[in-house]
């Protein structure tokens, strides 16, 4: 596009897409809980006496039963399901910050020449002409 419109040369960048915030809110507690989970791990229930609780509570055991299929969820099938969310797809071409040239997201495929070259003329750049 830069060959086409000098006016955009050095103007043209590009940036990731954002996920959804309730797919970020769900990746930070994941790490939390897989820290959780090392510190269960390392220290098993000596973990509880850190935080000054004497006695080991009983869901402890229930997870300590279960601690093969939970690590498989916690460490592998939850940050698989997770990133498949954060992967948008988006392309998105905005001009001066605040118009849409072309969306992704809205019409499900990559652009064409004609989708990009027109908005742009018609937003008031002009095309160099080939000789």
């Amino acid at each position: 596009m830069e060959s086409n419109f000098p006016e955009l040369e050095g103007n043209v960048t590009g940036e990731n897409y954002p996920p959804p915030p309730f797919v970020e809110l769900l990746q930070k507690l994941l790490s939390v809980v897989q820290l959780g989970g090392i510190l269960f791990a390392v220290l098993g229930s000596n973990v509880f006496s850190l935080f000054g609780i004497r006695r080991v509570p009983n869901w402890y055991y229930t997870v300590e039963k279960s601690s093969v299929q939970i690590a498989i969820v916690v460490y592998l099938l939850m940050p698989q399901m997770l990133s498949k969310y954060l992967i948008t797809g988006a392309f998105e071409i905005i001009l001066d910050g605040d118009k849409t040239i072309f969306s992704k997201l809205a019409l499900g495929r990559l652009p064409q020449y004609a989708d990009l070259m027109n908005p742009l003329v018609e937003a008031g750049l002009q095309p160099i002409k080939n000789q």
